[in-house]
Order: structure tokens, then sequence, then C-alpha cells
């Protein structure tokens, strides 16, 4: 299990179900934003991020030039001091495993999310930061909007980290093939998955979930 199939969970259960059993390869800001504030802390610039993005995601030049307009960075990082970037954890006691963009100089961690939609993390901010600290064991960490440039602070809560066990018990249901109910909403429109969702309705199972 990887620490993206908890966000996309909390996007959507289904979104989870697809991803997990078919994956996911298409592109968007999100990935563009990651190679530019790494590409930038390494000190390599944007054309190094452009060269690697475009070797992950040939034929993505729009999504990078679109992500690059917007991308902020804050005197903010200057503070801290990288150690590592791209640092694989895997904890075989939860199966869960994923990649952190930057371990610091100060023992934390930092991880690129692109807008700042509120004073206090999002659920989805937090199951993500806390599926980092229990894999690395590393107990706070900063987030970095990199679209806003705002550097955020974030120390792991054992609340946060029940939630993700909770999460976790649910996708290995969803990895060992239950089909979650069907959800409509606003994302609904731009999913890739759209037409495989709507070819597979809901069940009475599915609902206790």
């Amino acid at each position: 299990m990887k620490i993206a199939d908890i966000t996309s969970f909390i996007t959507c259960p289904r979104l989870a179900y697809f991803r997990i059993h078919f994956g996911e390869d298409r592109a968007n800001e999100y990935h563009a934003a990651r190679e530019i504030f790494l590409s930038l802390r390494k000190g390599l610039g944007y054309e190094w991020a452009y060269e690697r993005f475009r070797s992950l995601y040939p034929d993505s030049d729009d999504i990078f030039k679109e992500a690059a307009s917007k991308f902020r960075y804050s005197e903010e990082l200057e503070r801290i001091e990288p150690l590592e970037w791209e640092v694989f954890f895997e904890s075989e006691k939860l199966g869960l495993k994923g990649v952190v963009d930057e371990i610091t100089k100060s023992g934390e961690f930092m991880v690129v999310m692109l807008r700042k939609a509120r004073d206090t993390f999002s659920f989805k901010e937090r199951m993500r930061m806390a599926a980092i600290s229990l894999i690395s064991e590393i107990e706070s960490g900063h987030a970095y909007y990199a679209f806003d440039g705002v550097l955020k602070k974030y120390t792991a809560a054992r609340r946060d980290r029940y939630n993700v066990l909770r999460i976790l018990e649910k996708l290995r249901r969803i990895e060992k093939g239950f089909m979650p109910e069907r959800r409509e909403g606003e994302r609904c429109k731009s999913c890739e998955y759209r037409e495989s969702c709507e070819a597979r309705p809901s069940t009475f199972l599915s609902r206790f979930f």
C-alpha cells in the first residue's frame, strides 16, 4: 500500500479502488510542482526540473508550464537546511510505503502541496503527513504549499495516527477486491475512471464499508 492510496481514498474510496487495481500514469500539476520544488532546493533550477518532468511524463509540456507559472518559492525555505531528497520509507508491519520529498538536517520531513485552502490542515493533509510520520518514525515536519509560497509546521497527533490505521484497514479490503459504494461528487466530472465507475453500480454490502 502507498501513502498516495490513503489520499486517494479520502478523495473517493472508489478512486482508491481503481488506482490500486489499474494504476495511474497521468501527469498533473502536482507532479510538475514537486519536480520544480526538488530542483530548486537542490540548486539545479527550472530547466532541470523540466527535463526530469519531461522524462517521466512525455507530451505533458503544457502541464509543466502551467505549474511553473503558479509556483512560488518562499524565502522561508532558506532557513531550513535540507539533508536528503526523495527518501523511500517502508513499514512491513503496516504494509505501507512512500517517498518523502525532503528530510531536513533538523530531523524533520517536508512535503509539497499545492494550495493552502484554510488556516488549519485539512483531514487529507493530516492523514498524508501522519502516514509519513508512521513509516519514517519522524514526529514532525513541514508542508510547503507551492502555489502560495506558504510553509506550515506539522506535529503528529495520536488521533491522526489512529485515523490512518482505520483507513489502512479499509484499503486492505479494497486491495482484496471489495468495491466501495459509489459517491457522486464534483470530482466525478473530471475523473479518468468515470465510465468504469458508472458501469459498476453500488451493492447492498458496499453500504457497510
